[in-house]
């Protein structure tokens, strides 16, 4: 039995529990996890959901290293609630977190008793299938100044991309070295692609424009 009033605020970051009833959580459980620690869709023999209530946590697929970062809010352990695979990826908490558990047998209970609850899990898995289309895209281009570019194209807003990770991490997410990050950004900067001014990256519109109609 979890304290729903310490979790309530939390679960109000997660796409997929923000606007639950908290007292439909109330066979769920709280883990601690320190920094290292593997954290495991399977808990004590049960698989479950989890969702971060505290802190982060790295991604990893493949044993390789990390490509991404879940942080409060983030749930994991719902793209296979129907099949009994595993999903091939590491989470490792990255600071000391807490995670919300709830078994997957339970969670599909909920499914069939609450219609929001279960338009969100839909809505979210397609968010992932669409985020999975764009990875897949975006590792097929090899050449690392074009890769770069496309992720920039992708993440823009009204021509702006405003970095929000280290760019270490950002390399790591798309599939690179931190120094062929470097290269591609300033071979694009040399070429007029893009202007980078810290963490602020402006696409050249001109550059875009002539792009499209090749």
């Amino acid at each position: 039995m979890v304290d729903l009033n310490s979790i309530r605020i939390a679960l109000q970051y997660s796409k997929l529990f923000a606007g639950s009833d908290p007292y439909s959580l109330r066979n769920a459980f709280v883990k601690a996890f320190k920094r290292g620690d593997e954290v495991s869709e399977t808990q004590d023999g049960t698989d479950c959901v989890g969702v971060v209530l505290q802190g982060s946590l790295t991604v990893a697929a493949g044993g390789k290293n990390s490509v991404s970062v879940m942080r409060r809010g983030g749930e994991f352990g719902i793209c296979n609630i129907f099949v009994r695979e595993k999903m091939p990826t590491k989470l490792t908490a990255k600071v000391s977190s807490r995670i919300l558990f709830l078994s997957k047998e339970e969670f599909v209970r909920l499914l069939g008793q609450d219609s929001g609850l279960m338009y969100r899990y839909v809505k979210l898995c397609n968010e992932k299938m669409v985020y999975l289309a764009e990875r897949l895209r975006l590792i097929s281009i090899s050449d690392c100044v074009e890769r770069v570019y496309y992720y920039l194209t992708t993440e823009a807003e009204d021509g702006r991309v405003r970095l929000t990770v280290p760019k270490d991490e950002l390399a790591r997410q798309l599939g690179i070295s931190r120094s062929s990050l470097f290269r591609a950004l300033s071979a694009l900067e040399s070429s007029g692609r893009i202007i980078s001014s810290g963490g602020l990256i402006i696409l050249s519109q001109e550059k875009i424009s002539k792009e499209k109609s090749l």
